[in-house]
């Protein structure tokens, strides 16, 4: 009987179809959709995925992560104001930027209490809906990799920060409690369709249909 690592699938490939993106290249603009632009960038010594959601002039920035100038040249490149910055969680590599940011654009951070950040923030619990032009946003509370964890969907494309990568949830720390709750909170995202793209913190999107098959394999292994 092959064990947990047969079962696995490959990673996606590096092209544009999976959002392939590297530090201090191009980024990256998926097709718009409904009148919303999203562009994908990596910054920083960890290859952390900041990403816009654009719309009628207004921007959502996801992740204030690291290279400030970078997010903000990448503003200017889309002529759009910035509403917000909406975090995922609290890890310093995805929130190096933000001291920098805040000062520079003077726009609210949204976080979930249970995470602090390194400034002030206005409160996410999930269930919110924010907005840049047309655009709309839900928030998802998805608790495991930290306590304050968040996604963040626009129409059926989830940004899910460091909950969900190809094969298999973010890091708990070896810790079962912490493991159990990040699986719940992969419940709620594996309910949305097989083609739905999955575009999270770091590295590769994949797509709900390719990390299903594998949901009760990451249950086994315990990680």
């Amino acid at each position: 009987m092959a064990d947990a690592n047969d079962q696995a699938m490959p990673p996606p490939p590096a092209t544009p179809r999976f959002g392939h993106v590297v530090v201090g290249g191009s980024a990256h603009r998926y097709p718009a959709q409904d009148g919303v632009q999203v562009v994908k960038f990596a910054v920083g010594p960890y290859d952390n995925d900041v990403y816009l959601i654009a719309s009628d002039g207004e921007a959502v920035i996801v992740d204030g992560a690291a290279e400030p100038e970078r997010i903000i040249g990448e503003l200017q490149a889309l002529a759009v104001t910035p509403r917000l910055i909406v975090q995922t969680h609290n890890h310093p590599d995805h929130t190096h930027a933000l001291p920098s940011l805040l000062e520079q654009l003077g726009v609210p951070v949204l976080a979930h209490p249970a995470d602090p950040m390194p400034v002030a923030t206005e409160d996410l619990l999930g269930g919110e809906t924010l907005e840049a032009g047309s655009a709309r946003i839900e928030v998802l509370a998805t608790p495991g990799h930290t306590p304050g964890s968040l996604c963040f969907r626009v129409g059926a494309h989830p940004f899910t920060g460091d909950t969900l990568f190809p094969g298999g949830p973010g890091n708990t720390g070896g810790d079962p409690s912490r493991f159990r709750e990040i699986m719940r909170s992969l419940d709620g995202l594996f309910a949305l369709p097989d083609e739905v793209r999955v575009s999270p913190g770091h590295g590769l999107d994949t797509t709900v249909g390719r990390e299903r098959p594998f949901v009760e394999v990451w249950r086994a292994r315990g990680w």
